[in-house]
C-alpha cells in the first residue's frame, strides 16, 4: 500500500492492513512518547503533536477505507463518537470479512492483491 493510499477517502482495504497500519501508528506514538518523556525536553512535544496530527488524518482515511470494504458509507466513522457503540462498529471492522469481488467503493483489495 503506497503511501498515498493513506491520504485517501476513496477505495477500500482489507482487514490486515487495517489492522496494521492502526498497530504501527500506536508503536511509533508510544515509543515517540517515551523517548520524549525519558529526554525531559519539552520542545519535542511539538515533533509529537506534528506526528499525532498526521497518525489522526491517515487513521481516519484508513478507517474509512476499511468501512468502504464492508460497504459502508464513510459518513459511518462519526458513529464512533457514539459510547459503546463505537466498540462494536470498531470489532466489526476488525473481524468483519469484507465484500468478496467489487463494489461501489472499489475492486476487493484482496483479489488486487493476489494479481500482483
Amino acid at each position: 500500500m503506497g503511501i498515498g493510499r493513506c491520504f485517501t477517502f476513496e477505495g477500500r482495504v482489507n482487514r490486515l492492513k487495517y489492522f496494521l497500519v492502526s498497530l504501527v501508528l500506536g508503536v511509533i506514538a508510544w515509543i515517540l512518547s517515551f523517548i520524549i518523556m525519558m529526554a525531559e525536553v519539552p520542545a519535542l512535544w511539538a515533533i509529537y503533536a506534528i506526528y499525532a496530527i498526521i497518525a489522526t488524518i491517515i487513521e481516519i482515511c484508513i478507517a474509512v477505507q476499511r468501512l468502504h470494504d464492508i460497504e459502508r458509507s464513510g459518513l459511518h466513522y462519526l458513529l464512533l463518537l457514539i459510547p459503546f457503540y463505537n466498540i462494536y462498529l470498531s470489532l466489526v471492522m476488525l473481524f468483519k470479512k469484507g465484500t468478496e469481488g467489487a463494489n461501489e467503493y472499489g475492486e476487493d483489495p484482496l483479489a488486487l492483491s493476489e494479481n500482483v
